[in-house]
């Protein structure tokens, strides 16, 4: 039953469905006619039009690169030659050690150094042979000099892992024993201390 009116329903439609398209297919009888006017294109023609429309693409990527790296770099030439961010980069010549520079030292306690107390602190220890071939270690705070103490020279390199080194090691009650190493030469000084 329910079929019954659903085809009744759907006939009259499919009645006025022909009517309608044959109004609509007059509007194509000149179909045939459209491609009359167009001009024929060569084929250098169409590669010009290939090569502007892969040009404009190709600019479009050097803008994304160029945004880029103005990210990443931000953005500009920079102040220091050599770091504009598309020059190549070059190789850098290894840093050089000075051996003059001396080496860092903690001391925590008070030594006394040719009479003078020197006040527990960081020392920038340097380690000289003057004429004589004696060995000084001269202890230093920034530029101005605290104390220099005599040094007797060794071959022991004190279990260091480096060559160049300076260290406290307790020796005594009275004394502590400062060793120092460099490339020309390894030293030690025992130095009276203060207990805290």
């Amino acid at each position: 039953m329910k079929r019954a009116l659903l085809i009744l329903f759907i006939i009259p439609f499919l009645a006025v469905l022909p009517a309608k398209s044959d109004e609509s297919w007059s509007d194509y009888t000149n179909a045939g006619n459209l491609w009359d006017g167009q001009k024929s294109i060569t084929n250098v023609e169409f590669e010009k039009a290939i090569d502007v429309l892969q040009g404009k693409q190709k600019q479009k990527e050097a803008k994304k690169k160029k945004k880029r790296v103005k990210k990443l770099s931000g953005g500009g030439t920079s102040l220091h030659s050599g770091l504009d961010p598309m020059s190549e980069i070059t190789a850098q010549d290894p840093v050089k050690i000075k051996d003059d520079e001396g080496q860092l030292l903690n001391i925590p306690v008070k030594l006394y150094i040719n009479g003078d107390v020197l006040d527990t602190g960081f020392y920038n220890v340097l380690g000289e042979k003057d004429k004589q071939g004696d060995i000084y270690l001269s202890f230093y705070q920034a530029h101005d000099l605290k104390g220099k103490v005599r040094a007797s020279e060794t071959d022991d390199d004190f279990n260091s892992e480096s060559i160049n080194f300076v260290k406290l090691i307790p020796y005594n009650e009275d004394y502590i024993k400062v060793v120092f190493g460099s490339l020309k030469f390894n030293a030690y000084a025992y130095i009276r201390y203060v207990g805290q």
